[in-house]
């Protein structure tokens, strides 16, 4: 996820259950968007006008890459759910102090299951997952970090054309430009390109 939605590691530990927006691109009620999902970033450090970020995550061609259904199936078995008094849509900025984190520090349980511990992962054990989950897939985990992943996912978004207003809206870059405070999509289809530069 951290790759392809250009997200920083500080970002995705700090994500909770209820920062999943799935009903978000479906609400622009254009046909063709279920099954995608928009990541709700509270802040941005260099996003001062819009006070909270949306990248999009599409649907993949291939069901086993879809980051969407992965990320559902995560907090299903998880056990994690979005309290039924959770106040983010009203309050996007703040913290939520009902809903658990979306990626916890994990603990044993009964049974040698594993469980939540309820707890927010670090910056740091966030960038030792990526190493872990890059050395399974094969890689040498020395060579990256969170700021590879992000590199990434901006390198591969550039790489297949992607325009760079296009790209600013998803990564939440800094409005060194005054008309980047100005841009609201009407439809999710050029927001998407980032996500599908990908070709999953």
């Amino acid at each position: 996820m951290l790759f392809r939605s250009c997200l920083r590691v500080s970002e995705v530990a700090g994500l909770q259950v209820c920062d999943l927006w799935t009903d978000h691109f479906p609400g622009y009620s254009i046909p063709g968007y279920h099954g995608t999902c928009a990541v709700h970033v509270s802040h941005r450090k260099n996003d001062s006008v819009r006070k909270g970020h949306l990248p999009g995550l599409g649907r993949a061609k291939d069901p086993e890459l879809d980051i969407v259904y992965q990320l559902k199936s995560w907090v299903e078995w998880m056990g994690l759910q979005k309290h039924e008094a959770c106040r983010k849509r009203k309050l996007p900025a703040a913290r939520c102090p009902l809903c658990q984190p979306l990626f916890p520090v994990t603990v044993k349980g009964p049974g040698y299951t594993t469980v939540s511990s309820g707890r927010h992962l670090s910056t740091q054990q966030a960038s030792q997952d990526i190493r872990r989950a890059v050395q399974q897939a094969g890689c040498d985990p020395s060579r990256f970090s969170g700021i590879s992943a992000r590199k990434g996912g901006l390198s591969t978004a550039i790489g297949a054309g992607v325009e760079e207003v296009v790209l600013y809206l998803q990564s939440g870059h800094g409005p060194e430009r005054a008309a980047r405070r100005y841009m609201q999509l009407l439809g999710p289809d050029r927001l998407m390109e980032t996500f599908n530069a990908f070709e999953l």
